[in-house]
Order: C-alpha cells, then sequence, then structure tokens
C-alpha cells in the first residue's frame, strides 16, 4: 500500500513525486512512455521559463527534470493504466499487464492528448506526412512544403521551428487573428516563407496512399474551398484531458478538463489532479510544476493528520 501513486511524469507529476519524497512519503512514478517530461519534450526551444532567459530546448529541460526526480530516488514504472478504481478506503491501479497497485491517493497528472480534426484523409495519411511533432519530424520536411494548422503559442513556436526546415510554410488558422503570443507572432510575420490562411479550415488530405500531397481548406466566410498542395502537414488544433481509464465519476468542466479545489483535490477525498489535465486558465509547465508542489504539500497534510 503506497502513499501516493502518480500518474503521468510531465511537469506536474515530477514536481509532485519530488516534493513528496522530501516529505518522506512512500511514492510511485507511473508512466506510460519511456522518458520523463510529457510534452514539454516537444518543444524545440523554450524561452519564457523563469530563471533560464537564454532558454532552453524541450529535450535538455525534460533531462534535467529526470535527473532532479532521479537524484531524491523517486520509484519509477513504466506502464500503460487501464483503469483507477477506489473501494475498501484504497485506490486501485490496474495495468496492462493486470497488475493492480494500491494507494492511499493518488494525483493524476498524466496531461493530454492531441485533439485530432477528424477530417477525412487524416488518420489514414498520419505518419505518411501528417504529423503533429515538429521537433520530431521537421528534419524529414527539409526544402519541401508544408501546411500547418493551428494559432495559439505551442502552435506558433511550433511553426518558428518549421521554418528552419521548410522552404514554404502554409500556416491555417480559423480565426481572423491568433491565439498566440504578439512576440511570437511578430517573429512569423517576418518569415518571407509564410503565406497565412486566416479564415479558412481543413476539409481534407489527399495523397497518393504512400504519402500526402495535397490539403483542401474551405474560407469560413464564403465557403469557398481550394486546394494546397503540400508534402507534408502538420496539425496543432489543441488538446484534450486524458481521462479515458478513469472510473470513478469526478466533476468536470464543459471540456472535460477535471475540477479541483486550491489544494488540488477533487470531490474523490484522496483523488487529486495536477497539471494540463485539470480545469485552469492558464496552461503552461510552470503552472504545471506549482500544481504537483501544491498537491504533494496537500497530500502531506493529508495522511499525516
Amino acid at each position: 500500500m503506497h502513499d501516493l501513486i502518480i500518474i503521468g511524469a510531465g511537469p506536474g507529476g515530477i514536481s509532485a513525486a519530488i516534493y513528496a519524497k522530501r516529505y518522506n512519503l512512500d511514492v510511485l512514478l507511473i508512466e506510460k512512455e519511456m522518458l520523463f517530461g510529457g510534452k514539454v519534450l516537444y518543444p524545440h526551444w523554450i524561452e519564457n521559463f523563469i530563471g533560464i532567459p537564454e532558454g532552453i530546448s524541450g529535450a535538455e529541460l525534460s533531462d534535467r527534470l529526470q535527473k532532479h526526480a532521479i537524484s531524491f530516488q523517486v520509484p519509477f514504472k513504466h506502464a500503460q493504466i487501464v483503469a483507477l478504481e477506489y473501494s475498501n478506503n484504497s485506490f486501485q491501479v490496474m495495468l496492462s499487464n493486470q497488475e493492480t497497485i494500491k494507494s492511499k491517493t493518488v494525483l493524476l497528472a498524466n496531461g493530454t492528448t492531441e485533439r485530432l480534426l477528424n477530417i477525412p484523409g487524416e488518420k489514414e495519411y498520419k505518419g505518411k506526412g501528417v504529423s503533429y511533432c515538429a521537433t520530431c519530424d521537421a528534419p524529414f520536411f527539409k526544402n519541401k512544403t508544408l501546411a500547418v494548422i493551428g494559432g495559439g503559442d505551442s502552435a506558433l513556436a511550433e511553426i518558428l521551428y518549421l521554418t528552419e526546415f521548410a522552404s514554404r510554410i502554409h500556416l491555417i488558422h480559423r480565426r481572423k487573428e491568433f491565439r498566440g503570443s504578439e512576440h511570437l507572432v511578430n517573429k512569423l510575420n517576418q518569415h518571407p516563407s509564410l503565406q497565412q490562411w486566416l479564415g479558412y479550415t481543413a476539409k481534407e488530405i489527399h495523397g497518393n496512399n504512400d504519402q500526402i500531397q495535397s490539403i483542401f481548406v474551405e474560407n469560413t466566410q464564403s465557403n469557398k474551398t481550394e486546394s494546397i498542395p503540400v508534402d507534408g502537414l502538420f496539425i496543432f488544433a489543441g488538446y484534450e484531458p486524458d481521462t479515458s481509464f478513469l472510473k470513478l465519476s469526478v466533476p468536470k468542466d464543459e471540456k472535460g478538463y477535471i475540477l479541483t479545489n486550491e489544494e488540488m483535490e477533487t470531490t474523490v477525498p484522496g483523488l487529486y489532479a495536477a497539471g494540463d489535465i485539470r480545469s485552469k486558465s492558464f496552461r503552461q509547465i510552470i503552472t504545471a510544476l506549482s500544481d504537483g508542489a501544491t498537491a504533494a504539500h496537500a497530500i502531506r497534510n493529508k495522511l499525516k493528520s
């Protein structure tokens, strides 16, 4: 019986694990991926992390988070969770290998999954030119023509990275303005290779079965459609909370994010949430780190009371 099981080794989960170890709690960190860091791994460059004014790559920051956890000897288990239940005064975490682990408390810090466009051709051409990670796949498109969908901060930062590889980029965004910061927008506007399709939505992806060849877009006002020849498509359409394994009745907001109080606890006593999976107005690495520390502090107080 553990004191705390943390689901997810992103910033929120790692922060909570380190603080839990500092509080001498029996903690176990479970992550389905082989690497720590969660979506910290995705950005090519992070320039708004407080204390590192020169910026840092996502891979290096992820490595630093992992090393910090290892320095505190945080127990780590690589496993896929299929269900989380509560009975007999304890939580049961069921894994895909049919193993069940029990704990007095659980922290959900497993973040989000990429939101799909769900348009014709998306699933068929995933890995055949359709990608959701610039850091992972940008080098495959050197001197190629790309289309990119998205307009938030993370999308704009990824697009800036893609400009280092692609010869031309078609930026498709359903709104007439970007949701990202003015700083990133100004940087993008300086790139002559970037063509902006504002007020357009993607409708279909076409190819030759082996590789994407074009994307059809539609003007949101005139409904006029156009075909854009491309060698690749990067989709940054946002994220959705990953709660598929949660078998408990936990209140969520209208978008499916988990509701908590200021101590990160849900309405289920002993069940907490931190990071991007939690309902809040601002999702950043630094806010996830704060959530994790707050949750660990609250769990320590609960278990010691």
